[in-house]
C-alpha cells in the first residue's frame, strides 16, 4: 500500500467516524461512509479491487449489523474494524472469515481509543465555561474546533500508520500462520456474521411463528437454488399477508 492510498483511507476513516465533521453532514458521513458496505467499496476503489472490497464490506457489515449503541455506551467501534480491517485483509489477501476476525478485534481496540477521545474532549467543556465567564466569545466558538482536531488526530493517525506500515507486517503474519490455525480462524470467522444476523433477527421477530418465514427463505436459497431477489419478493408477499391478516391476534394495523 502506497502513501497516497494510506492517506485516502485514513481520511475516509475520519469522515466516516461518529462526531466527525463531514461535508455531506452526519447522514453522508457516519451513516454512509462509516457503513462497512459503502466503506468496502470505497477502499476497494482506492486499492484497485472494488469487488473484493465490497465482498469484505458485506461480511463485516453482517458482523456488526446487530450492534446497537444505547445512550453513550458504544458496543464496538465499527469505524476502526472497517477502515483498518478491510485494507489489511485486502493487501494480505486474507479470506472473508479472517477479515471478520480481524475486524472484530480491531473494533475492540477502536472502542478503547473512542472512549479515550471522549474522556479527553470533556475537558473542553471546562474551557468553554471559563471563556464564558471571561466574556471571550471567540474562545467559546474555537473550543469545539480544538476537540475536533484531537478527534481527527486519534482517527487519522492510527488508521494511516496501520495501513501504511502494517500492510507488510500483515502479509508476513498471514504467510507465517500455520494451516491448522488458519482453519480454526476461518471457522470462527464464519460464525461472526451469523451472530450479527441472529442479534438483528431476535430484535425483529416478535412471534415464534415468524421463524418459519426465516426457515423458508433459508431453504429456498440453499436447497432449491432460488436467487436472493426472488426470496426477497416472497418475503415481502408473506410479510404483507401477515401484516394485513394479523388482526385476529388482537393487533391493529392502523
Amino acid at each position: 500500500m502506497n502513501l497516497i492510498q494510506a492517506i485516502l483511507i485514513a481520511l475516509l476513516g475520519y469522515l466516516g467516524a461518529k462526531w466527525s465533521i463531514s461535508p455531506m453532514g452526519d447522514m453522508g458521513g457516519y451513516w454512509t461512509i462509516g457503513r462497512p458496505l459503502v466503506a468496502g467499496a470505497l477502499i476497494g476503489a482506492i486499492l484497485g479491487d472494488v469487488q473484493q472490497g465490497v465482498i469484505l464490506g458485506c461480511a463485516i457489515n453482517a458482523l456488526f449489523i446487530g450492534t446497537v449503541n444505547v445512550g453513550g455506551v458504544t458496543a464496538n467501534d465499527i469505524n476502526f474494524g472497517t477502515f483498518i480491517g478491510i485494507p489489511l485483509a485486502m493487501v494480505a489477501k486474507a479470506s472473508v472469515e479472517e477479515a471478520c476476525v480481524l475486524a472484530a478485534l480491531l473494533g475492540q481496540l477502536g472502542l478503547f481509543i473512542w472512549n479515550f477521545t471522549k474522556i479527553i474532549n470533556v475537558t473542553w467543556i471546562r474551557v468553554i465555561d471559563k471563556k464564558l465567564e471571561a466574556g471571550d466569545l471567540d474562545g467559546v466558538a474555537n473550543a469545539p474546533i480544538y476537540g475536533q482536531v484531537f478527534h481527527f488526530l486519534l482517527r487519522f493517525i492510527p488508521i494511516f500508520v496501520t495501513c501504511y506500515y502494517g500492510s507488510t507486517l500483515m502479509e508476513g503474519i498471514m504467510t507465517a500462520i500455520p494451516a491448522w490455525l488458519t482453519g480454526i480462524v476461518g471457522i470462527l470467522g464464519g460464525m461472526l456474521p451469523l451472530i450479527g444476523f441472529v442479534l438483528i433477527i431476535k430484535t425483529c421477530i416478535k412471534k415464534s411463528i415468524h421463524w418459519l418465514y426465516f426457515v423458508l427463505g433459508f431453504m429456498l436459497l440453499t436447497n432449491f437454488g432460488v436467487n436472493i431477489l426472488t426470496v426477497l419478493v416472497v418475503g415481502l408477499v408473506l410479510a404483507t399477508i401477515d401484516f394485513n391478516y394479523s388482526k385476529k391476534d388482537g393487533v391493529t394495523n392502523e
